[in-house]
């Protein structure tokens, strides 16, 4: 009997088409928390984007943020936190200046710069561009940097302790070693005593394969890529063709 559910949320919950929450997914979201069945997000976003998204309306029974990086419960409090240790790198990027980057600290997203590569990617996620701002000092939790694939290997050499998942054709999420949205499911599966047979998870990106291998049941949505799909245990439709409601379907759940 599956307990819990993980969501992605961009090109999972999100549908960037219409910039909502497909009618059928916020149904199916709704008749889920009817068989008290939990719902959890486990997604690449900061918790200050989810605040500004559609999805902010939506009651979940925990939120898994920036990869897993930073994990909180219903309430708001932090179950789970695993920031990056060595930044020496990444803050040599962030003050050279030679390459966008974000960082990510628990209240906030801030950035050194704004280039093409940096509106094309926000544009992409229905996403405001983040303030330009000076490094705080404060601990940081997930970096993103800004860059094509053909320049990853070359910037990226030098982060022997981190964990790169690219989540656009012009952006890298940058997490501690061993990072992952499967780091943050564990915990929450640990304090609520199920079983990975007993978990489902949507999603759509390159940074939710190890999670859709993770949980009893991965499902790809239709408009992922075919890395992700043959990642998964099952494909459902695109997420503007009810592919959450249509996958809910598929586990018997509806």
């Amino acid at each position: 009997m599956i307990k819990a559910i993980f969501f992605d949320i961009d090109g999972t919950i999100l549908s960037h088409r219409i910039k909502d929450v497909p009618m059928s997914t916020r149904r199916a979201l709704h008749q889920l928390s009817e068989l008290h069945i939990d719902r959890v997000i486990a997604t690449g976003r900061h918790s200050t984007e989810i605040d500004r998204l559609p999805v902010n309306d939506i009651k979940f029974d925990a939120y898994i943020t920036l990869n897993g990086q930073l994990c909180y419960d219903s309430q708001g409090d932090v179950f789970y936190e695993n920031p990056l240790q060595e930044t020496e790198e990444i803050l040599r990027l962030f003050h050279s200046s030679t390459l966008p980057v974000m960082l990510a600290e628990k209240n906030r997203m801030y950035i050194n710069f704004i280039n093409d590569d940096v509106v094309q990617a926000h544009k992409a996620i229905s996403t405001p561009l983040p303030p330009v701002m000076e490094y705080t000092g404060n601990t940081i939790y997930q970096a993103i940097f800004y860059m094509r694939q053909e320049e990853q290997s070359k910037i990226t050499e030098h982060l022997k302790n981190a964990e790169i998942t690219r989540w656009n054709d012009s952006a890298v999420d940058v997490v501690a070693k061993g990072g992952s949205k499967v780091a943050g499911i564990k915990r929450y599966l640990a304090i609520k005593g199920y079983a990975r047979t007993e978990t489902a998870a949507f999603g759509d990106g390159e940074n939710d394969v190890e999670m859709l291998r993770y949980v009893g049941e991965g499902i790809a949505m239709g408009n992922a890529s075919e890395f992700v799909k043959n990642a998964a245990d099952h494909v459902t439709s695109d997420i503007d063709s009810d592919g959450i409601e249509k996958g809910l379907k598929h586990l018997g759940l509806l």
